[in-house]
């Protein structure tokens, strides 16, 4: 044996003792050895070491099962002045000036950090980790030294090859792909052979592709993505023989930096878990909880909201009456949504009095506070619609609104005959926005804030403090910078993500906000599992809001309102109808299924999802389709099954990550008990689902009778 691999090796188990010694505490850390560097928390260690061709990820430690992903090359490159090269290179003119570490909320970052020689410019590449999660955080941030301005163009926020035979995706909301958006959310896989797969976002972050991929390995799950809201490429590039070179990056971006004007590339994620794809949201999930949400607990409250059912036809008596009903089925939040300010039309027009921000009083003789107290006088929390990005034109230029140079463009064309966007790059327009969201949210004092986004345009016009080239940048970091503000401001108060549905369904948005629509077409049922499918496989299903509607599936003496609710159970539970419309009958049935839900949310609002069948599709779908959601702090589980044809007999699933030697009492959604059963026999034996004549939908509650051991660590097996 070679002494090179005698060293290997014994480096090697080195890291494997430390990551170890880490685990068993429970903590994160980092250590420091020359030019390599390591991080680690209590489930993954990773490796970065200097070399002259760059700074690089050479290996990834799963600490239980000890198994190891090797790299060979930089991680990160990026162009200055024009020149690309990969960061630290020493033939592109990088020279380290210091390496450190800081422990930060939930978790520690190493920061490594460069000096160009032939720009005046730093560049730190950070890293981070947080407990419970086998994911790594990067990004680099830039500074310039000099007086002079300094080009930062197509930064890549991870680049990494890893050998994978399979690679799997999702597609966006493809909103404008037709008004059925069947592939709206729909999972895909992908063999590359010898191709290249390239998922490309131009606009917003989730019109076509989410940004993350995830590729089987042998025994394990790599996945990788990007936290940004813009515009975005992970390309995946078969090298043959099973290995895929994979990068994630911003490009066809140029960025001027100054002494005045750092910059911090978008953040991306990378790491890998025992398993396949369907494991990926339980290791995302403590990184999301813990890293992106800085531990942030999730509320999934049953929501009321108006749109669908009255539009922007609302007055103050009508929302008073529906905030009635609502409270009497067990409703927890109301929402106006469009169609409270000035201005705003009827037959659902709302882009008439946009940017106005002023309540209609005709309308609304109590303004929207006496909303608000009405609502809280029936134990309802209050939210309220808001679309800040957007402006009617016909209020552009006035003293109090929009200015006419705030407005984006792209080459002269403004995206709409009626309205505009907002160019938030714009330090004037964020503060206006700014101010009129503050003084909105002081006076009306909601719970919640609905923020809608419906139209979008790639700036390019001067004067907004970004080029030709980065209009769609700057404007996703001025949208993170006005809603910072307003979480520092009102910590309390839940912020929905909506942007035509789910435009901008990503995980930048959920740094800064609590729920997401995912949707304008919510419904059939069928339709919104599939979308809750494809989304709960990345994010915790409690982040994922849709509604049932009184149409072709009606509230109103529903054939199956077991079916039409609990197809948006998985998720936060949505409502939209009148009251009147109900029968005392339909309220009881109505008001029993939303207690169902309550009953459950306790595992909803912590649980991590996982499919146990195939994507519930409108053809060629699977004939039940299924889903586990596991809590992995309490160890209860629930399992969502929807029998979708009529004719298919019932299923055995086995379930995944539930604690081996834990008795678990099964029940019913209604609480009929099924009896117990072991952890171990549920994941090997499976779970009995039979069809029902009551419902086609079937909701099982697994509860445990003790959490989780604290995680375990095992050793590389295998390994000499």
């Amino acid at each position: 044996m070679r002494a090179d691999d005698l060293s290997t090796i014994a480096r090697r188990l080195f890291l494997i003792s430390t990551l170890l010694v880490i685990a068993a505490a429970g903590r994160v850390s980092t250590t420091h050895d020359d030019h390599a560097w390591t991080l680690a928390n209590d489930q993954i260690q990773v490796t970065f070491e200097l070399t002259a061709a760059g700074l690089e990820l050479r290996e990834l430690l799963d600490a239980r099962t000890g198994r190891i992903l090797s790299f060979t090359a930089p991680d990160s490159a990026v162009t200055i002045e024009g020149t690309p090269a990969a960061l630290g290179s020493s033939a592109a003119g990088w020279v380290l000036l210091d390496a450190s570490s800081a422990d930060v909320v939930n978790g520690t970052q190493l920061r490594i950090t460069f000096r160009s020689t032939k720009a005046p410019i730093v560049a730190t590449r950070t890293y981070a980790c947080y407990t419970g999660s086998p994911a790594i955080e990067a990004w680099t941030t830039f500074r310039a030294t000099g007086s002079s301005a300094v080009t930062v163009s197509n930064p890549t926020i991870w680049d990494m090859t890893v050998r994978a035979s399979l690679i799997h995706y999702e597609l966006g909301l493809r909103g404008d792909d037709g008004p059925s958006s069947d592939d709206a959310f729909t999972l895909r896989s992908v063999e590359l052979g010898r191709g290249l797969l390239t998922l490309d976002e131009r606009n917003r972050s989730t019109e076509h592709f989410l940004p993350v991929v995830t590729g089987d390995l042998e025994n394990d799950e790599f996945f990788g993505g990007l936290m940004w809201s813009g515009a975005w490429q992970i390309a995946l590039e078969s090298l043959g023989r099973h290995e895929v070179h994979a990068t994630a990056s911003i490009p066809r971006t140029a960025i001027t930096v100054d002494q005045a004007h750092p910059l911090e590339t978008p953040h991306g994620f990378f790491g890998f878990t025992p398993g396949g794809r369907d494991d990926v949201s339980a290791a995302l999930h403590e990184f999301v909880m813990q890293g992106v949400r800085q531990g942030r607990p999730f509320s999934p409250l049953v929501t009321d909201n108006t749109w669908f059912s009255y539009g922007t036809d609302i007055d103050q008596q009508a929302l008073m009456d529906e905030m009635a009903g609502a409270a009497s089925v067990g409703a927890e939040l109301f929402v106006v949504d469009a169609g409270w300010f000035l201005g705003a039309g009827t037959d659902g027009n709302f882009d008439a009095g946009l940017g106005n921000w002023e309540v209609d009083p005709a309308r609304f003789p109590d303004g929207l506070e006496g909303l608000r107290d009405y609502a809280h006088s029936l134990g309802l929390l209050f939210g309220l619609w808001v679309e800040p990005e957007r402006v009617a034109r016909s209020t552009v230029g006035d003293p109090e609104h929009a200015q006419q140079a705030w407005l984006a463009s792209n080459n002269g064309e403004f995206g709409s005959s009626t309205t505009a966007m907002i160019c938030l790059a714009s330090p004037a327009a964020r503060q206006w926005i700014t101010d009129r969201l503050v003084s909105l949210i002081d006076e009306a004092q909601p719970d919640y804030l609905k923020w809608d986004n419906n139209l979008w345009v790639n700036c390019n016009r001067g004067g907004h403090g970004h080029g030709s080239t980065d209009g769609n940048f700057q404007h996703v970091k001025g949208l993170y910078d006005v809603l910072q503000t307003l979480r520092d401001r009102y910590p309390d108060m839940v912020i929905e993500n909506c942007s035509q549905g789910g435009n901008r369904a990503d995980f930048g948005m959920l740094r800064y906000t609590d729920t997401a629509w995912m949707d304008d077409h919510t419904s059939p049922a069928l339709h919104v599992r599939h979308n809750l499918q494809g989304l709960m496989t990345f994010f915790p299903p409690a982040y994922l809001l849709s509604f049932v509607l009184n149409d072709g599936e009606p509230i109103v003496n529903s054939p199956d309102l077991g079916l039409f609710l609990r197809s948006r159970m998985p998720g936060i539970l949505g409502l939209t109808y009148r009251s009147s419309e109900l029968a005392e009958s339909d309220r009881d049935r109505l008001a029993h299924e939303i207690s169902v839900y309550k009953s459950i949310r306790d595992i909803v609002a912590n649980a991590s999802g996982a499919l146990l069948t195939g994507q519930a599709a409108p053809e060629s779908g699977p004939p039940w389709d299924a889903v586990q959601e596991v809590d992995a702090t309490s160890g209860n589980a629930l399992v969502f099954a929807f029998q979708d044809d009529a004719a298919a007999a019932g299923i055995v699933r086995p379930l995944r990550g539930l604690t081996p030697d834990a008795v678990y009492t099964i029940t019913t959604a209604d609480g009929q008990p099924l009896g117990t059963a072991t952890g171990a026999s549920l994941m090997s034996d499976g779970l009995q689902i039979d069809e029902s004549f009551e419902s086609a939908a079937r909701l099982f509650v697994l509860r445990s009778d003790r959490p989780p051991p604290a995680r375990s660590v095992i050793g590389p097996k295998g390994r000499k």
